[in-house]
């Protein structure tokens, strides 16, 4: 954003009177982009709230109405999904849908930071943003070293209570209460169909969005609870005996396999066939 600005959004300016036009859009996007990041959390947390109050996820006046809104959810739902396989192909898929789920946990802090930076004064919390390295931060939990990783309860508390990783725990809990208490309230419907368009019309409006801000937010305390376990970057290089150049080993290029990559998937397929089903039956109910 600091960028941006200096830039004026890539819109007008010497700094970039040599830009072609697809590049001055390509500037201008990538420069708003970190404010819909605002848009997102403020979208993470209506969601739950609605839904304790009672409210619904949809607004429609007649039964045709929520037909075509489900069929327009499966379509949107059906080109989001082709549009991730296209550009997860250059990093991965596994690798991209990692990146999916990183922009939903880590909206709030991005939020912080922008409001930190450029709205609020100094009394405030306002501070100057500074630029670190990754390669210059370091961790006195160790936590990716086998050897010398904290203790759990260590882990916990530095990630949980200093790093405010306990908010992701605190909206996990806020988020299925709100699942709960207005899918209970479907009891009050008279009629097995209008309790169905109830659970349709409130926390299962597809494509079931709650469960995937609940998988996002639990990447940290996953994280703290069982963190990866990364050899030394020795371990990983294999120097050439002609040149004693270093190299990556063959093994260490590979990306491991995890139980949560499975469990992701499994949800995202659990997801694809729920909205599949449903725009299926909005063409014979």
């Amino acid at each position: 954003m600091q960028a941006s600005l200096r830039l004026r959004f890539s819109l007008w300016g010497s700094e970039i009177r040599r830009l072609t036009f697809p590049q001055r859009a390509s500037g201008l996007t990538y420069s708003i982009i970190s404010l819909f990041n605002v848009f997102l959390t403020i979208s993470l947390f209506s969601m739950p709230v609605v839904l304790i109050s009672g409210g619904r996820m949809v607004a429609y006046a007649t039964d045709d109405q929520l037909r075509w809104l489900i069929r327009a959810c499966f379509l949107a739902f059906a080109v989001n999904r082709m549009c991730e396989l296209s550009m997860f192909l250059p990093p991965g898929y596994r690798n991209g849908q990692r990146g999916t789920r990183a922009i939903l946990w880590m909206a709030p802090y991005h939020t912080i930071t922008l409001l930190r930076v450029f709205v609020l004064p100094s009394w405030l919390g306002g501070q100057t943003t500074s630029f670190k390295p990754t390669g210059s931060l370091s961790s006195e939990l160790k936590e990716r070293s086998s050897r010398e990783r904290a203790p759990l309860f260590r882990r916990l508390k530095v990630i949980l209570w200093n790093y405010f990783g306990g908010f992701h725990l605190f909206y996990i809990l806020f988020v299925l209460a709100a699942v709960i208490t207005s899918s209970v309230r479907c009891i009050r419907q008279p009629t097995l169909d209008e309790k169905l368009i109830y659970l349709l019309t409130h926390a299962f409006w597809i494509p079931v969005s709650w469960l995937v801000y609940v998988s996002a937010a639990w990447t940290p305390i996953i994280y703290a609870l069982n963190p990866p376990t990364v050899p030394d970057n020795g371990d990983l290089l294999e120097r050439d005996p002609t040149t004693n150049v270093a190299y990556p080993k063959e093994c260490s290029k590979q990306i491991k396999n995890k139980f949560s990559n499975a469990y992701f998937e499994f949800q995202y397929t659990v997801q694809t066939l729920y909205t599949t089903a449903l725009f299926a039956g909005s063409w014979v109910y």
